[in-house]
């Protein structure tokens, strides 16, 4: 009870009586489908009974992406997209940026594809950010739901495609990154291991969350990278997230 009062209290704080209201009994009631708060311009959809809203409630009510970002981004890379919540924020700070969404998991994309439909210039990819060409399977390896799909090589099983950083860069004719938030489930160990040379002086800000409780050494192959790639950067960590701003690039 205790527990419900407090989020009645952060809801009412946050989104004001009428729309705090609403939402604290969307999660009474485990209704989800069409979810409405101050400030974003569609409605959104979450799944009961998954992560989905738990996933909500870091990112709109405790703020997890609550940071100091590029002055007027042109390019943000959302890797691991998940249902598009990040996405969503940041079109709503920046309604002029192009995004593209990267998301592994058919159902997850399935309704990213719905919460972001009536935004323009976001481009949604339904594929694994990996660190080469190659075919993934996507899994609940850790077995912690939706938020936690993994992808690993598998040429004989795999059933998506995979796409480097460098490949997205070429597809989009972008030639620089403003905000890469990667959220990838292990797949940083690859993808900080191999071939980054090309993308990573490209990119100015990283949000990244890092995942060694899953598997041993993902960050190593993250802060070697960066290391020997940025001369001069920023170093911040908020929640789950590292943050990393490129200070060669202006």
């Amino acid at each position: 009870m205790k527990h419900e009062l407090i989020r009645f209290y952060r809801f009412i704080q946050l989104f004001g009586i009428i729309h705090g209201t609403r939402l604290f009994f969307n999660f009474i009631l485990n209704k989800f489908n069409d979810i409405k708060i101050p400030f974003i311009k569609s409605s959104i959809t979450l799944r009961p009974g998954t992560s989905d809203p738990k996933a909500f409630y870091q990112i709109f009510v405790e703020k997890e992406y609550d940071l100091t970002f590029p002055d007027n981004p042109k390019i943000i890379v959302d890797g691991g997209a998940n249902i598009g919540l990040f996405t969503i924020l940041m079109k709503n700070r920046f309604p002029d940026v192009k995004i593209i969404s990267i998301e592994p998991d058919k159902d997850n994309f399935k309704i990213l594809q719905k919460n972001v439909g009536s935004y323009s210039d976001i481009h949604c990819e339904n594929c694994g950010i990996w660190h080469k060409a190659t075919t993934l399977k996507v899994y609940d390896k850790y077995e912690i739901g939706k938020w936690g799909m993994v992808v690993e090589e598998d040429n004989d099983e795999g059933n998506i495609a995979a796409l480097s950083i460098d490949a997205i860069m070429n597809k989009y004719a972008i030639d620089r990154i403003d905000i890469l938030k990667l959220d990838i489930e292990t797949s940083e160990k690859k993808v900080f291991m191999h071939n980054y040379e090309r993308w990573l002086p490209k990119v100015k800000m990283i949000i990244i969350e890092l995942h060694d409780w899953m598997e041993d050494d993902c960050a190593k192959p993250f802060f070697t990278a960066i290391n020997n790639t940025f001369n001069r950067y920023e170093y911040n960590i908020k929640g789950e997230n590292t943050i990393i701003v490129n200070k060669d690039l202006e």
